[in-house]
């Protein structure tokens, strides 16, 4: 559909009603970009779920939108300590959903962000039920036809309400990145399969001369510079000092009941920053003086860890979660003449870094080596035998540097023939003999694939977006001043409005 004919779109058909997830954190601005160019194009109802009440007082106020009704999410569980185990195995059954699994997925509940309280299972389930009501209740209510949200994972309320949605029917919108600098795909999946199920249809039949696509390619466009945006999110606080000031003033602030602000009293709160503070500092030094720094001239295999938490793990990858017990797996498996490089995520940075504990069990490991996180990772790809990771972008970068590739998860990279996708860890020892000993890199295959891709994808700094998204949610958040935030969000979207017209016009072009 040509973008004229999308601006024709008169308002004289029925309103469509898209029901828009206003998540915690930038998403629920970049969403309200997003939709504030959709109505230009086309007359909606919008129905608004907003995750924190901080968020909530700005999408009231605001003039961008008239959402049909806004809904404030954990007014579903706030206060609730009931639950029906029955109703919830009920609704389980009924959408076959695999409830745990989604529930091992939240942050809060489970390993990471813990510090502050500890959930029994009784506190999950009535959380998990009360959520599955309110988010199948909206849908019953309002039939949208559409929901916009992010690529879900961060929490298991996305979670929950995209797999009911897509149960229940309603078309689904999810922009995500594609492993390379400024590339996005609307998705109504969660590995972009629209790519990897085109690519299935075309490569059989494929005969044209396509655009070669290399290593220079890969150099030019390398998802590297998304990371160094991403890793740069919080870096307004340069001083140890200042960061304790800032947060003071932070937890001065009155702290709404959701479940992950339970236990967070002023007091514990400034505790823990001031132990992370120092954790961080043994950490880094540990990092300094135990990871290799340097790459030998040697046959190796190259793992990169993938920061944590993180949802292409906990949603995407959930019976691989555990990297440690995963790198023991894989160093059993590989010839006896190699060696695996485990190269920390940059990342982790952002996450505090991992335990002292959890890098003393690689470095423990005969035939591991932990790699220093400033260590360049094409320059890894390009130096391995092949690379072995879960899921993201080192296995897709290594297709470019003719790399036999083995992963663990679901991507949309994963059909190509130079890619080995591991479905029973028992056989893994064989899978990689076998991609080695019979790897055969095909460059028809690979430049197809990229013309597929960048056929699907769109042209977006996704990551900037993100990284002032982060910004606006910071200064509502913190301050909850209307006007300081409308003015932050009127020159956000000013500034990326060409990106959310881009978009709203791709997501009804794919409108069913």
């Amino acid at each position: 559909m040509s973008d004229n004919n999308l601006e024709k779109i008169v308002s004289n058909e029925k309103k469509e009603t898209i029901l828009v997830w206003l998540d915690f954190g930038p998403y629920s601005y970049i969403n309200l970009g997003i939709i504030s160019e959709l109505k230009k194009l086309k007359e909606f109802d919008f129905i608004g779920i907003v995750a924190t009440h901080q968020d909530l007082s700005f999408f009231q106020k605001q003039k961008f939108i008239s959402f049909k009704k806004l809904l404030y999410y954990p007014d579903c569980y706030i206060g609730k300590t009931e639950y029906n185990i029955d109703k919830i195995k009920k609704i389980e059954e009924t959408l076959d959903l695999d409830l745990w699994k989604d529930i091992f997925s939240e942050r809060s509940f489970y390993k990471f962000w813990t510090d502050f309280h500890k959930f029994t299972r009784e506190e999950i389930l009535v959380i998990i039920e009360k959520s599955l009501s309110f988010f199948i209740d909206i849908i019953n209510e309002y039939q949208p036809k559409k929901l916009l949200m992010q690529q879900p994972g961060e929490n298991v309320s996305n979670l929950l309400l995209y797999r009911i949605a897509k149960k229940m029917n309603v078309e689904i919108f999810l922009p995500i990145n594609l492993h390379l600098k400024n590339r996005i795909h609307i998705s109504n999946n969660l590995t972009s399969k629209e790519i990897s199920d085109e690519f299935i249809k075309l490569k059989k039949d494929n005969k044209n001369k396509i655009k070669k696509y290399d290593e220079k390619y890969l150099e030019k466009n390398e998802h590297t510079e998304t990371l160094k945006i991403v890793s740069n999110f919080d870096s307004s606080i340069p001083t140890f000092s200042k960061k304790i000031n800032y947060y003071i003033k932070r937890m001065s602030i009155e702290r709404e009941p959701t479940y992950n602000n339970l236990g967070k009293t002023k007091i514990k709160l400034l505790k823990n920053r001031i132990k992370n503070h120092f954790i961080i500092k043994k950490r880094v030094k540990f990092l300094d003086n135990s990871a290799t720094k340097i790459i030998k001239p040697e046959k190796f295999f190259y793992f990169p860890l993938q920061s944590e938490p993180e949802a292409t793990i906990l949603a995407l990858s959930p019976f691989f979660s555990n990297q440690i017990t995963l790198i023991e797996t894989i160093a059993k498996a590989i010839p006896i003449d190699s060696v695996l490089y485990v190269k920390e995520h940059p990342i982790q940075k952002e996450k505090l870094w991992r335990s002292i504990e959890d890098y003393k069990k690689i470095i423990d490991i005969p035939n591991v080596k932990l790699i220093h996180p400033s260590i360049n990772s094409l320059k890894l790809v390009k130096e391995s035998q092949g690379i072995i990771s879960i899921s993201g972008t080192t296995g897709f970068e290594g297709l470019f540097y003719k790399k036999p590739v083995i992963i663990f998860g679901n991507e949309h990279y994963d059909q190509i023939s130079m890619v080995t996708k591991i479905k029973k860890i028992s056989n893994l020892s064989q899978e990689i003999k076998n991609a080695i000993t019979n790897f055969k890199f095909n460059e028809d295959e690979l430049n197809l694939f990229m013309e597929i891709l960048n056929k699907f994808s769109l042209s977006v700094p996704y990551a900037s977006i993100m990284k002032e998204g982060v910004s606006l949610s910071s200064i509502q958040r913190n301050g909850e001043n209307f006007d300081i935030t409308n003015t932050s969000f009127e020159k956000f979207v000013e500034k990326y409005q060409k990106s959310f017209s881009l978009i709203a016009r791709t997501i009804l072009s794919k409108s069913h």
